[in-house]
């Protein structure tokens, strides 16, 4: 077992490759855990007989807990030592894997699935701040670029071994085929991972920010699950939901500022006033976006408007992601030499152009072109989310990354997490209002809209590209 080390010391070119390797199989663990169950939320409302606001929470369970995790990470770096942390991490997630595997109910379901979305969200970013400190900084790239390698792979291979467990075993094999990895890493964490990060001062933890954000995400995921019902009713109503909205900006403002003046905050936001750090945060926001709509809406095109099998849809999702990964290999490499900015705006371009390919393919969609715009999709991922990532990582001062990573992330799971619900609400809103006017294609043209509308977010954030230094 190795020594217990300070961040100041060095470690061997051995070492260094014993931990990545670790980080990585901890990393494959909890990414497949979260995408193999995209497919399977028909199957959990079918066996507990619940509708899809309460299936819907498998995956807002996930990503709400996630989000505390990551609100966590920070603190829990600078206030104990990496390895304890990341140990705790891993065995959580395998609780609630195991908590999963023998729900009764759909209740337990959620519950497991809050704590692996916990678990992930201290794991990743304790992940990068790792890399980040024991590698130099002409490796960030390169390194940062297995990591996506890694994660995609498993976020790609998720729902395809996620749909044919489903359909040849039961729902409960989603949760116990991690356990076997999860012992692995386990151990390896264990014996390999040095002590790094022990703490020389302790340090506040910030509860007011931390509860009061808790508090909002909870009231906010809450109000957004009930918007579907009235939405497009009245006027009346939609002044109602205006002026909610306007509470909740209001109340997300006044938590920003407290925030700012915190000597010790709960999520770093002054990491902001980085242009750099701050420019590629939009660009990874928006390029999540496009990644999270194609999730929401792709297995419904090819599973409800065309009638193929689940299993499609996984093959399209894993070709799109090994696309991406072979991008982000070929990045990496160019970004430590070259910088963001130009890979970078080449990347939204292609993203963009894909979001408007797939408003085209609904006219007369098959499984052939789908899996060549999704494709596409991919290499604009590759192209435009990890370098610009990197590079805005790289402007931190190290210390502080772990945080950059938690705010980074956070911040693309909360913005994600309304633009999908907002979707859903305009999907069914739009739909109804066409399908009134006689329109027999209405929920169709709604998705159309929506990949328009996201094809223009994207195109803008070209800007933010432009912001990006050439050269690190």
């Amino acid at each position: 077992m190795m020594a217990s080390l300070n961040s100041s010391q060095e470690l061997t070119s051995n070492s260094r490759h014993q931990v990545l390797l670790t980080l990585l199989l901890g990393g494959t663990v909890i990414s497949f855990g979260n995408s193999a169950l995209n497919p399977a939320i028909p199957i959990f409302m079918s066996v507990f007989d619940v509708d899809i606001v309460m299936g819907g929470w498998v995956l807002n369970a996930y990503v709400l807990s996630m989000s505390v995790g990551l609100m966590l990470s920070g603190y829990l770096h600078k206030e104990f030592a990496f390895k304890p942390v990341y140990l705790t991490a891993i065995i959580g997630f395998m609780l609630g894997s195991v908590i999963g595997m023998c729900a009764p109910s759909m209740t337990m379901v959620i519950v497991a699935r809050a704590i692996q979305g916990l678990s992930g969200g201290l794991t990743i970013p304790l992940s990068i701040g790792m890399l980040y400190q024991i590698y130099p900084q002409h490796r960030h790239g390169r390194v940062m670029a297995l990591w996506g390698i890694v994660i995609m792979m498993s976020l790609a291979f998720g729902p395809l071994i996620g749909a044919y467990l489903v359909e040849q075993f039961a729902w409960w094999t989603l949760f116990a085929v991690t356990l076997p990895l999860s012992a692995v890493v386990t151990l390896m964490v264990w014996r390999l991972l040095p002590n790094i990060g022990s703490p020389k001062a302790s340090k506040t933890f910030d509860t007011i920010g931390f509860v009061s954000l808790l508090i909002w995400l909870l009231a906010l995921m809450t109000w957004l699950s009930t918007l579907k019902t009235d939405f497009y009713t009245s006027l009346t109503s939609v002044i109602k939901t205006s002026l909610v909205a306007a509470m909740f900006l209001i109340s997300f403002m006044v938590w920003w500022a407290y925030e700012r003046r915190q000597s010790q905050p709960l999520l770093n936001v002054r990491l902001f006033r980085n242009t750099v750090y701050l420019h590629s945060t939009i660009i990874s926001v928006t390029q999540t976006l496009g990644l999270m709509v194609g999730l929401l809406l792709l297995p419904i095109l090819v599973q409800e408007v065309m009638g193929e099998s689940a299993l499609w849809t996984g093959v399209i999702l894993m070709t799109a992601t090994l696309m991406s990964s072979i991008t982000t290999h070929f990045a990496g490499k160019r970004v430590d030499k070259h910088g963001a900015r130009d890979i970078g705006i080449l990347g939204i371009i292609l993203s963009a152009s894909s979001m408007l390919l797939l408003a085209w393919c609904l006219y007369q969609p098959t499984l052939w072109l789908l899996m060549l715009i999704m494709s596409l999709q991919g290499v604009g991922v590759g192209l435009a989310y990890l370098p610009t990532t990197t590079v805005g990582f790289s402007s931190l001062a190290k210390e502080v990354v772990t945080e950059g990573a938690a705010l980074n992330n956070i911040s693309r799971r909360i913005v994600s997490t309304i633009f999908i619900t907002l979707v859903t609400v305009y999907v069914a809103g739009r739909g109804a209002q066409l399908l009134a006017t006689g329109s027999t294609q209405s929920v169709g043209t709604a998705i159309q809209e929506v990949f328009v509308m996201l094809a223009v977010i994207l195109f803008l954030t070209i800007f933010s590209a432009r912001r990006l230094p050439k050269a690190v």
